[in-house]
């Protein structure tokens, strides 16, 4: 799960935990939890540390979900009650211990499913923040952080990486003539095609309109025309089937060694773009720099 800690302050932490795995996290909340029994075992009953459990409790519900904080808030109400129990603490009737170690468990497992909701809420909203509603593709920021990475590890490992600019011909008169509800399927049929048609590594976004832009990471010129020529045929069957009459102009540039920034990168694709409408549209045109 991806940027999970919503503290601006903690950026280093929060990227630390996020590379452990879930045993990882298990056992960081279970070496946080003894610790705190036994801080709370020998200062003894009359100081309480109740408080100091809900760091192994949050952890656990934060970065491995609401099964994993339940058992963590359990198990910290267990180690209360027995540290409690062996510091000598003595009761009117024995069930007042129980009693307390009940309510610290309530207040416990409330905590941890508090924090497990605003988690997925936190997810949730950067999931939307990152992808367009329409075609479930990145938006323009997130493909722009996405091609940044991808360009900074093309130039350390010095590997070749193909950046594709597309934009649906005369997309504004489809939805000047047929209606926004069939611009919006033309749309998403571009969605679902690239999204099916590209690897896990390859990024895919709708800048704004009808224009998109893929980054192929690691993929030379050969690589590049192999996948952009299948996702064109792809998307002319594809638009054929919904009886779609629609083209895609596209250019592919292949940068040998990107030095380019994100800006300048993108720009040369969607210039190669252009090009191409300038000639008669709906055609693809390729370049090595």
């Amino acid at each position: 799960m991806e940027s999970r800690f919503p503290m601006p302050m903690l950026p280093m932490l929060n990227r630390l935990l996020n590379r452990l795995s879930r045993a990882g996290i298990l056992a960081l909340s279970v070496c946080g939890l003894t610790a705190v029994g036994l801080v709370d075992y020998f200062t003894g009953y009359e100081i309480s540390l109740s408080l100091f459990y809900l760091g192994p409790v949050a952890l656990s519900a934060w970065y491995d979900g609401r099964r994993m904080g339940a058992a963590i808030a359990a198990a910290s109400c267990v180690s209360w009650y027995v540290a409690d129990f062996a510091a000598g603490n003595v009761y009117s009737h024995p069930a007042i211990a129980v009693w307390n170690a009940l309510t610290r468990f309530g207040f416990f497992l409330t905590t941890s499913l508090l924090l497990t909701a605003l988690r997925d809420s936190y997810v949730a909203q950067q999931d939307l923040a990152r992808t367009d509603g329409l075609t479930g593709l990145y938006v323009r920021r997130a493909f722009e952080v996405r091609l940044e990475h991808d360009l900074a590890l093309a130039r350390r490992h010095g590997s070749p990486l193909s950046i594709a600019y597309l934009d649906l011909d005369d997309f504004k008169a489809v939805n000047d003539t047929y209606g926004h509800s069939q611009g919006d399927r033309a749309l998403q049929t571009m969605g679902r095609v690239l999204k099916g048609a590209l690897r896990q590594s390859d990024t895919a976004a709708r800048l704004g309109g009808g224009e998109f832009a893929l980054v192929l990471p690691d993929t030379d010129g050969c690589g590049a025309q192999q996948v952009v020529a299948n996702l064109a045929r792809e998307l002319r069957e594809a638009y054929a089937a919904d009886s779609l009459e629609l083209s895609c102009s596209i250019g592919v540039v292949t940068f040998a060694d990107p030095e380019l920034p994100v800006e300048g990168a993108l720009a040369a694709a969607d210039a190669l773009m252009y090009e191409v409408k300038r000639k008669g549209k709906g055609a693809v045109a390729f370049t090595v720099r």
